[in-house]
């Protein structure tokens, strides 16, 4: 289990294994583009959503963490309208973007300063929609337990894509055999400082690469 003994960026981050990249087709929701799909597509998000808050939670390999999903991640990540058609798309693909997601940042609740939350943690994954590549933020909190729980509690509250695509997959990717588009593919990788270009700390702080 990956024991979190930093603040701030993560050490060695750009010292590790290059992200294996999740590809979706986009349609897995719909193939609709209007803005009444755009509300269609939340909604089926919300669902999916909904159907895994009542499960075990979803492992990330690189820490050994299972991330829950709570009623608020729940209404962060699904029928929101702040969200975007595409983000609402990247949901299709949650159980795999999360798994595959790297730690690059932890911190303590600076923004809302619940004293409930001892730790909030940034991801990062690629993601793939439609041939084009995309940087996926997600964020993590570590819950304090309650009187009487000796379990720490993970909880995925975000995900977002954020800015503009970062274009096609480098020259390194290594493509493989296409499965079916109900599932999330897999095969292809991306280098930790080609996922993180131009990515910053909560603060707006650049990453600091060796």
């Amino acid at each position: 289990m990956f024991i979190c003994a930093f603040v701030g960026q993560r050490p060695g981050l750009y010292a590790l294994a290059p992200a294996v990249v999740t590809e979706l087709a986009g349609r897995e929701f719909g193939d609709a583009l209007s803005k009444v799909a755009k509300v269609a597509l939340a909604k089926r998000a919300d669902a999916l959503l909904r159907q895994l808050q009542g499960g075990p939670g979803l492992d990330n390999d690189d820490t050994g963490w299972v991330l829950r999903i709570n009623r608020k991640g729940r209404a962060k990540m699904g029928d929101n309208p702040d969200l975007t058609a595409l983000e609402s798309k990247a949901v299709a693909g949650i159980e795999a973007l999360v798994r595959r997601a790297v730690l690059t940042e932890t911190h303590p609740d600076l923004a809302h300063h619940n004293p409930q939350v001892a730790e909030v943690h940034r991801f990062y994954a690629a993601l793939v929609v439609d041939g084009v590549l995309y940087r996926v933020k997600l964020t993590g909190k570590t819950f304090v337990p309650r009187l009487g729980q000796t379990r720490v509690l993970h909880a995925l509250s975000a995900v977002e894509i954020e800015n503009a695509p970062l274009g096609t997959l480098p020259a390194h990717g290594t493509p493989k055999a296409s499965k079916p588009q109900a599932q999330p593919t897999t095969g292809r990788i991306i280098s930790i400082t080609d996922l993180l270009a131009g990515a910053t700390l909560w603060d707006g702080t650049p990453l600091v690469r060796p």
